[in-house]
């Protein structure tokens, strides 16, 4: 279990640096989509590690009832 949360926690990283990345990287450029890569980082900001957090509960509840 312990190792499924740490794969789930490096997805998450992965995923949340990708978007301040591409962000970042429109900004710089001036890119016409620059603000909707914004709105996207902000809204996975909040979302991905929600949804982590909701699938770790899953596990560790899923996991309890398979030792009861």
């Amino acid at each position: 279990m312990q190792r499924i949360k740490q794969i789930l926690a490096i997805i998450g990283i992965i995923l949340l640096v990708s978007m301040y990345v591409l962000t970042l990287i429109a900004a710089l450029f001036d890119s016409t989509d620059t603000m909707q890569y914004l709105a996207a980082s902000i809204a996975a900001t909040i979302l991905i590690p929600f949804t982590l957090w909701l699938l770790n509960l899953m596990i560790a509840n899923r996991q309890k009832k398979d030792e009861e």
